[in-house]
């Protein structure tokens, strides 16, 4: 066989094993198949037309060099078209399945700044309640026992962050009496042993 004949043909095989390993899944081998003919064909390029007339095995590599490249990403171009494709690749959500999400959040983003009751205790997940409506809600990392009365801070996704509402009158603390050194020294006030030593 002649090897300008040779280095076209595997120049052509090298093509279409790697497009079949676009679709068909080899785990490789279908790439190193690729690798060893495109390595093939290379060396029949250099042997048909590096003495002769080198313009043509520099044409040829230039002409590989842009069209092996160009076929792949063809390839991936018209994958997701074939029933094939549609089967392996994962389609993006739809405009009308990501929707409800942002309304619901523009819906929730209106209590910002309200205040609600805990349903649920939040730990740091669970439930208050709102115009008589349970929302999923989080604390902003602390426990929040049910019932207790939260200011609703932001909304994320489809959740409200809140947090406690702290009493605003201040609670009297009574003063703390020093203590007396004899209560110190009488262990049977104590309700465990002191050591001695």
């Amino acid at each position: 066989m002649d090897h300008q004949f040779l280095a076209i043909a595997l120049l052509a095989l090298s093509t279409v094993l790697i497009i079949a390993e676009v679709f068909i899944p080899s785990g490789g081998l279908l790439a190193v198949g690729t690798f060893a003919s495109l390595g093939a064909a290379f060396y029949f390029a250099w042997q048909a037309w590096w003495g002769s007339s080198p313009g043509y095995f520099f044409a040829f590599t230039g002409f590989a060099i842009v069209f092996l490249p160009a076929a792949v990403i063809a390839a991936f171009a018209i994958l997701p078209r074939t029933r094939f494709g549609k089967r392996i690749l994962l389609a993006g959500p739809s405009e009308q399945e990501v929707i409800p999400f942002a309304a619901e959040e523009a819906r929730l983003r209106t209590y910002v700044g309200r205040r609600a009751k805990t349903a649920t205790p939040l730990t740091p997940n669970g439930f208050v309640l709102i115009d008589n409506e349970r929302v999923n809600a989080s604390s902003q990392g602390t426990i929040i026992d049910p019932g207790v009365e939260v200011e609703i801070v932001k909304a994320s996704g489809t959740r409200l962050v809140v947090r406690e509402v702290e009493d605003e009158e201040p609670e009297e603390v009574a003063p703390v009496d020093e203590p007396d050194d004899d209560l110190a020294e009488d262990d049977e006030s104590l309700d465990f042993d002191l050591p001695k030593g």
